[in-house]
């Protein structure tokens, strides 16, 4: 075992020692950083703590837990990827792998050159594809060069400034738009230019449900917006 050492977790109001038995390093799908595993576990005899302890990991889904090192300092927020669970002479034995958390902090998505700023923005990997879901407020000349981009292509060049600076060339799955204090507000999903629709239902069902229905208003009011 390499750089054996122990941590403590917080799970709810309580911290759990977990003893560090190996590291490793993954590549962020996001960022294409490299990211730190640690691979360890965390063992108890008392009955009380492996029953809460069994349902403090079965509701952690997604959420981070922050970690404290030996000297009490904080030693980062980390997603619990993979856990077992093996007993042996009334010793409780959860086996962990720690993944490094990352905040993922977006500037600007970039459409082609239009630079546009969500106010709610969210972004998730399945295998190597990336699905993008925003909220966004835009001017009306970012609204009429994207109509135009609309009625030409299938897909965008898309940069996420301050997650990765790689363009992705990308669709809209779906595009909802609407007037707000003399702006343009959307709601849209992006999915790679390559992804297979049937793949993602989410964006098949409200596509199917809204689409028309948003791009037939979008169109009718950058139509008013050019009379102005």
């Amino acid at each position: 075992m390499d750089n054996e050492k122990t941590l403590q977790l917080e799970l709810g109001d309580q911290r759990i020692p977990f003893l560090v038995g190996r590291t490793a390093t993954a590549r962020s799908p996001h960022t294409e950083r490299d990211l730190s595993e640690l691979h360890g576990w965390v063992t108890t005899a008392d009955p009380q703590v492996h029953e809460w302890l069994t349902k403090a990991l079965q509701t952690l889904d997604t959420r981070a837990v922050r970690a404290w090192d030996e000297q009490d300092e904080f030693a980062g927020r980390w997603s619990i990827s993979w856990n077992s669970y093996a007993e042996s002479d009334d010793e409780h034995l959860y086996t962990l792998i720690l993944s490094e958390d990352e905040e993922l902090s977006l500037s600007a998505l970039v459409l082609e050159g239009i630079e546009l700023h969500p106010y709610e923005y969210r972004e998730e990997f399945s295998g190597d594809e990336l699905t993008i879901w925003a909220k966004l407020v835009g001017s009306k000349a970012g609204v009429l060069r994207l109509r135009a981009l609309l009625k030409t292509r299938d897909s965008f060049s898309v940069v996420r400034r301050g997650i990765n600076d790689t363009p992705r060339q990308m669709r809209f799955g779906v595009a909802e738009w609407s007037e707000h204090e003399g702006r343009i507000k959307y709601r849209v999903v992006l999915v790679d230019a390559g992804a297979e629709l049937a793949e993602h239902p989410e964006v098949v069902r409200i596509e199917e449900a809204n689409t028309r229905a948003a791009l037939s208003y979008y169109m009718g009011l950058v139509d008013r917006l050019t009379d102005l």
